[in-house]
C-alpha cells in the first residue's frame, strides 16, 4: 500500500482504521463481516450509502447488504438499478478504485431509472484477496465529492476485507467430495434415482406474512368538521348500539348555535315590525315578502346548527368490538365529514389479510388451500381457503410490492382468532413436479436474463 495522505486529523483517523481493522478480523460470521462492511467504515468516511456486493467464482455480483437496512429485496428499485450500474462499470488499468458520477452516469435501460434521493458521489471499491481474487466490490455514495485522503483509506482497507471475505470462504472442496462418491458405475444408479425424485408431483406452496382483519367491518366516520376531544372506548372494547363512541370539542358548534338563534329571534322581530307597520306603509309591506324568507333561511341554519349539536357524540349503531389504529393521536385532531376515525368489528366474522410478494407468487385458484400459522401459536394451524386475489401488487407498509390474498376460514368455531393478531400463511397452489418446486426461482431468473 503507498502512504497515506491525511490530514490535520490523521493520528484520529489511523486509530479509527486500526479499531475498523481490528474488528474485521475479530467477525465471527460472514453475515457480522458484512454488517461491518456497509457500517462501521462511515468512522473513515463520511457517505449516505454503502452497498456490498458479493462475487462468486464466476464473477457475477450479488447484493448483499445495505447500510442502515436489515433485509435485502432483490426486486427493490434501488437493488435492481445498482445490479445493472455496476455491470457497466469499468475500472481504469491496475486500479481497484473507480469514482462514478450517477448524473454522468445513463442508463438506457427503462426498468432501471435512477431511484430518487439518491446521491450523485460514487465510489466502486474492488475488495481482492491477494490469494483468492476478487471476493467482492464494495459500492459508496455520499452528497459530497469523496477527498483523496477518502480514497486511499478506502483502498487501504479493501485488502483487509478482502483477505477476511476470502477466510470464509476456505473449506474443503465439495464439488470434488461429490465427484469422488458419485464414480463408476455407481454414478448411474444416483443419476436415475435423481431423476425419478425430480418427477414426483408436489403442491406448489409459498409463504407470506399474514393478519387477522374484520369482515365487513361497521366504519365510524366523523358526521360533521370538528375537532375531536376525546376518544371514549379503547381498541378491543366491546361495543353495543348505543354506546358513546367519540366526543368532539363542542365549543365552536355551541357558539354557531347561540349565534344562530339570536339571529333568528332578530329576523323575526323584524318581520313582525314590518308587517304592524304595513298596514299604514305600503314600502313595509313589500319587504314582508323577502323578511319573511330570510327568517325561514335562518331558521334553517338553526335547524342545522341544532343538527351539529346531536352530533357532538357519535353512538355506535352496531355490535362487536372497537379498532382504532392509535386512540392518542386522534385526541385534538381535526377532521371533516366523511374522515375515517375507528370501525366496529364483529368478532366471530373475520378473514385472512395475506400480503404475497411478488417474487414468490405463484398461479393461485379460488378455494385453494391455505394454512395460517399465527404467532402467538405457532405449533398448530388454522385451515382456510382463498377467497379472492388482488389483480394489481402494492406496497406493504414494510416496503415490499405484494398481492393482497384474501381467504376464510374453511370452518367456524369458538376459538376465532383475534382481530389484528398476525403470523405466516402457507398458500398452495397448482400441482408442479419436485424439479420445478426447487429450481422455480433459477428457472425465472435466467428466463429473464436470456430474454424468453
Amino acid at each position: 500500500m503507498g502512504r497515506l495522505h491525511l490530514n490535520d486529523n490523521s493520528s484520529i483517523k489511523i486509530a479509527r482504521l486500526i479499531t475498523i481493522e481490528k474488528k474485521i478480523r475479530e467477525a465471527q460470521s460472514e453475515i457480522e463481516l458484512e454488517f461491518l462492511i456497509v457500517n462501521e467504515l462511515k468512522d473513515l468516511v463520511n457517505y449516505d450509502v454503502a452497498i456490498f456486493l458479493s462475487a462468486n467464482k464466476l464473477g457475477i455480483t450479488e447484493v448483499k447488504t445495505i447500510s442502515n437496512i436489515s433485509a435485502v429485496d432483490q426486486t427493490a428499485p434501488l437493488v435492481s438499478y445498482i445490479k445493472n450500474l455496476t455491470k457497466n462499470i469499468t475500472f481504469p488499468a491496475e486500479e481497484n478504485l473507480c469514482e462514478i458520477n450517477l448524473d454522468d452516469h445513463d442508463i438506457v435501460e427503462k426498468n432501471y431509472e435512477r431511484p430518487e434521493n439518491i446521491p450523485s458521489n460514487g465510489l466502486m471499491i474492488n475488495l481482492q484477496s491477494s490469494i483468492g481474487g476478487l471476493q467482492g466490490k464494495l459500492f459508496i455514495l455520499s452528497s459530497e465529492k469523496f477527498i483523496i485522503s477518502d480514497k486511499e483509506l478506502l483502498t487501504h482497507v479493501a485488502g483487509t476485507i478482502g483477505h477476511a471475505l476470502f477466510s470464509f470462504k476456505k473449506g474443503p472442496n465439495l464439488l470434488e467430495k461429490i465427484k469422488s462418491i458419485f464414480s463408476g458405475k455407481l454414478k448411474w444408479f444416483f443419476i436415475i434415482i435423481f431423476i425419478l425424485i425430480m418427477l414426483i408431483p408436489i403442491k406448489m406452496s409459498a409463504l407470506a406474512p399474514v393478519e387477522v382483519s374484520a369482515n365487513n367491518p361497521s366504519v365510524i366516520s366523523s358526521p360533521i368538521n370538528g375537532v375531536i376531544k376525546n376518544i371514549i372506548v379503547d381498541t378491543n372494547d366491546p361495543i353495543v348500539v348505543g354506546d358513546q363512541l367519540v366526543k368532539f370539542d363542542d365549543t365552536d358548534i355551541k357558539n354557531q348555535y347561540e349565534v344562530a338563534k339570536q339571529t333568528l329571534a332578530v329576523a323575526e322581530a323584524e318581520l313582525l315590525q314590518n308587517r304592524q307597520s304595513s298596514f299604514a306603509n305600503a314600502d313595509d309591506k313589500a319587504k314582508i315578502m323577502s323578511l319573511a324568507t330570510a327568517v325561514g333561511l335562518k331558521k334553517k341554519e338553526l335547524a342545522y346548527a341544532r343538527d351539529r349539536l346531536d352530533y357532538i357524540i357519535i353512538k355506535a349503531d352496531s355490535n362487536g368490538v372497537a379498532v382504532i389504529e392509535d386512540k392518542n393521536e386522534w385526541q385534538g385532531k381535526p377532521v371533516v365529514i366523511g374522515e375515517k376515525i375507528m370501525i366496529i368489528a364483529e368478532t366471530s366474522d373475520i378473514h385472512f389479510s395475506i400480503y404475497l410478494p411478488v417474487k414468490d407468487s405463484l398461479v393461485i385458484a379460488p378455494n385453494s388451500k391455505v394454512r395460517v400459522f399465527l404467532d402467538i401459536d405457532p405449533l398448530n394451524s388454522i385451515e382456510a381457503k382463498i377467497d379472492r386475489t388482488a389483480y394489481k401488487p402494492e406496497i406493504t407498509p414494510e416496503g415490499v410490492l405484494a398481492y393482497k390474498v384474501v381467504a376464510s376460514l374453511v370452518e367456524t368455531s369458538e376459538s376465532t382468532p383475534r382481530i389484528g393478531l398476525r403470523g405466516t400463511a402457507r398458500i398452495y397452489g397448482d400441482e408442479v413436479t419436485v424439479f420445478y418446486y426447487l429450481f422455480r426461482t433459477p428457472i425465472n431468473i435466467l428466463r429473464q436474463w436470456i430474454g424468453y
